[in-house]
């Protein structure tokens, strides 16, 4: 993720004792209402008013601005719950106005832990989910909330010369290693704080242990308020020993460093604490967060549903009937990603095709076609199965085929206070229909009728390997840019 704001320390006293005289809690935001959480959150881009009369080449690019559009959801509200309370415990115990972390950051700096006096009051949680689902962005978006370094210079009258990181975030490395989960921090610290001072140096004695010892240093030294570990289920595949090196490598930062650790991964992340106790406890912490699937007839799911249905720049609207929404979440099964995709890619081929309204024929032709590799893990979801969608992960096109599929070729309560913070101005989501004109509106029919095609899915999904499974069906190609004949441009003429 991009880099966050360096701040200049502004104090503010908190309505928490604990809190009170510690300038690393105080120079942090005040504490948010919910309501005050909801809207800082938010992200709402500039809503098509008028744009339907645009030429089409413009309107095209305008399609993308559905991408940054963060609809908070009453686990965002949970999740910025979660984050301010481990982000301000975890310095309680590490005032600097205290001499017992100054002795302890001391023996820090010489290898010498001291821990007389020193009481970790670090704690955790996961954040779990299926890939695509929001997880990564709603907690980048709450992280943005807060500034992501602060330089102190003086507090309450006293020198105080300190540079604070507030955060970290950081995925950790797709082979589960230490050295390279140490390497991707020293290049975090100095994207903090806007210096190359520790990503570009050359291999330091004492191997990986070495690693660690420079990585613990930089965390007490910079105050690093919680470390966000990203892709956690990547220690599924670390070498033998390196699963249990890491996860007790997070535990030494938790209880001896008192810095907060957070664990971010697909449901597959669960089983990597399941046999260990003490990891599993510290896993959970103050709660595991869980962006669920969700039905079709939850509330936060219309709600998201009807604030991407807005962002649509075809000439005609469609109206957002119970039938579209269940189409919505047949083509999507509950995920955040692929009904943004399926928004994103239906409104350009109509605009292409000519056709100027999102129908349930664009939409399915979409999904059959450009969509055609998230189809065995679709397939999954709509098993229910558990054995078959513990294996979605793997059902899952690769990155790059992900990037080229877009190239162009909780409560009632809280959702109703959640629908609110969008301006009385904005236009209706459901319009009146609109009598065809003189646009073509013919569909071609896909390649593979929808049913056949789901079932091939399903049967795709159930293979032993499944990725080879999808090469020799012809599901997948080498070659990222290649794609289903039927999704062409077709002569408006």
């Amino acid at each position: 993720m991009n880099p966050g704001t360096i701040a200049t320390a502004a104090y503010q006293d908190s309505p928490v004792a604990e809190y009170r005289g510690n300038p690393l809690i105080e120079a942090l935001p005040p504490i948010f209402t919910e309501r005050e959480a909801a809207q800082a959150i938010a992200r709402y881009p500039e809503e098509p008013v008028g744009a339907q009369t645009m030429d089409g080449s413009i309107r095209l690019h305008c399609i993308d601005r559905m991408r940054s559009v963060i609809q908070p959801l009453p686990i965002h509200l949970e999740l910025e719950a979660a984050v301010s309370l481990v982000l301000r415990g975890g310095y309680v115990g590490r005032n600097p106005m205290q001499p017992a972390t100054v002795r302890h950051l001391h023996g820090l700096s010489t290898g010498k832990q001291v821990t007389e006096g020193f009481t970790s009051t670090a704690t955790t949680f996961s954040l779990v989910g299926l890939s695509g689902i929001g997880k990564s962005t709603g907690l980048e978006a709450i992280l943005r909330l807060y500034p992501q370094t602060i330089v102190h210079r003086s507090y309450q009258g006293r020198e105080f010369v300190q540079t604070q990181i507030v955060w970290l975030k950081l995925e950790c490395p797709f082979d589960g290693s230490l050295s390279g989960l140490c390497h991707a921090f020293f290049s975090a610290v100095d994207q903090a704080i806007g210096q190359r001072r520790y990503g570009d140096r050359g291999p330091l004695r004492g191997g990986v242990a070495g690693l660690i010892h420079r990585m613990e240093q930089l965390a007490s030294t910079y105050y690093v308020g919680a470390l966000f570990i990203d892709e956690l289920q990547h220690l599924r595949v670390a070498k033998t020993g390196g699963k249990d090196n890491m996860l007790n490598f997070f535990v030494n930062l938790l209880n001896s460093i008192g810095v907060p650790v957070v664990f971010i991964g697909t449901n597959s992340m669960i089983d990597l604490f399941g046999d260990v106790l003490r990891n599993a406890r510290r896993a959970c912490g103050i709660g595991l967060y869980n962006f669920r699937q969700p039905a079709s007839t939850d509330a936060a799911w219309t709600l998201l549903v009807d604030a991407l249905w807005r962002y649509q720049w075809v000439r005609h609207v469609e109206p957002l009937t119970q039938e579209m929404r269940d189409l919505l979440y047949d083509l999507t099964q509950g995920v955040t990603d692929f009904l943004a995709k399926l928004l994103i890619l239906g409104q350009r081929y109509a605009i292409q095709s000519g056709t100027e309204r999102l129908t349930e024929a664009v939409l399915r032709h979409v999904a059959s076609t450009k969509m055609q590799l998230l189809q065995p893990a679709l397939a999954a979801l709509r098993s229910g199965d558990p054995k078959v969608m513990r294996r979605f992960d793997d059902l899952l096109p690769s990155e790059e085929h992900m990037n080229a599929m877009m190239l162009m070729s909780g409560t009632t309560a809280e959702v109703s206070f959640l629908r609110e913070l969008r301006s009385p101005t904005n236009v209706p989501i459901v319009k009146e229909p609109v009598i065809a004109d003189d646009f073509n509106t013919e569909i071609p029919a896909p390649l593979q009728p929808i049913a056949d095609q789901s079932q091939q899915a399903k049967e795709l999904a159930s293979q032993e390997d499944p990725l080879q499974a999808l090469h020799q069906a012809g599901w997948m190609t080498r070659d990222a840019l290649e794609f289903s004949p039927t999704y062409r441009l077709r002569s408006s003429s």
